[in-house]
């Protein structure tokens, strides 16, 4: 009552219009489907569905950003990583070791699957093998040449790269992807930076000789593992040490005798000269 007189005339007046208006009709489709629903005993009550709990917006945003990312990341990775080493087609007989498995240079397909970065791998065959990272290195072992694998340098992230000779002769090249990385490469008796070149590092028992044909290459002693210094090979070193790593040009050649920091130039091996220029000339169909 209290409440009713707190209503306006207007409020009455329309409270008596809806009173007194009449329900509409049903659709005579729907009469009809419950109807026949009911004769037939397939009346049911409808089902209740709860509506789906809504998730904030700012973790919906947080998933898209995070999948996104991810394959930003994915794509780089994908596209950063250098071609892999392959072994190409040996005229020779014999085996390359890698790892310690003996596998026929003649199946190139299975060195392929083996040789990975950091492999350690020994050539015991008759002819000199190549291995390649299409557009970005060659390299070529002589019979008898025992190295460690590098990483093919990548596109844009991880440009440094290292290798190692411990006995034989490596001869490499490198492709237009390669400019701008920086391969190490450790010898017995030196340490060798290649940014762009042609060259062979050549590890003898006596000696350990670069050799470059084109470009150029930073050279540094390295002492032997193990080995220990008289006090004037002590001082040798330290004076090797202040002078920085020496550059050996296109055409020269760098020798240090087994422990001794101090090397002799010269002009390149006039055997070395043919064999890096045809590693150079066969590999620039792949290379380039």
């Amino acid at each position: 009552m209290q409440q009713e007189e707190q209503l306006t005339e207007r409020d009455l007046e329309v409270r008596a219009i809806l009173h007194d208006a009449a329900s509409p009709p049903a659709e005579p489709s729907f009469r009809e489907r419950l109807k026949r629903d009911f004769a037939e005993g397939t009346l049911q009550e409808r089902a209740f569905r709860p509506a789906p709990a809504r998730r904030p917006k700012h973790m919906i945003r947080w998933a898209i950003g995070l999948a996104a990312a991810a394959a930003v990341v994915l794509a780089i990775g994908v596209l950063n990583e250098a071609p892999a080493w392959t072994a190409l087609p040996s005229a020779g007989s014999g085996h390359l070791i890698v790892d310690g498995v003996a596998v026929p240079v003649s199946d190139t397909e299975e060195l392929t699957r083996r040789i990975h970065p950091g492999a350690r791998v020994r050539l015991d065959c008759v002819r000199d093998f190549d291995l390649v990272s299409s557009g970005v290195l060659a390299m070529q072992l002589s019979p008898g040449t025992e190295i460690v694998m590098p990483r093919p340098p990548g596109r844009w992230l991880g440009r440094a790269s290292r290798a190692s000779v411990a006995a034989g002769y490596l001869r490499l090249t490198t492709g237009k992807r390669f400019h701008g990385a920086r391969l190490t490469i450790d010898a017995p008796d030196a340490t060798v930076q290649v940014t762009g070149t042609t060259l062979a590092v050549i590890a003898e028992p006596k000696l350990t000789c670069i050799c470059v044909l084109e470009g150029n290459v930073r050279v540094s002693y390295r002492e032997a593992e193990g080995e220990k210094d008289s006090k004037e090979e002590e001082a040798e070193e330290r004076e090797a040490e202040k002078s920085g790593p020496m550059v050996v040009t296109s055409g020269h050649r760098c020798t240090f005798l087994h422990g001794s920091a101090h090397p002799y130039m010269d002009e390149i091996r006039d055997t070395e000269r043919p064999k890096l220029a045809d590693l150079r000339d066969r590999m620039r169909s792949v290379m380039d």
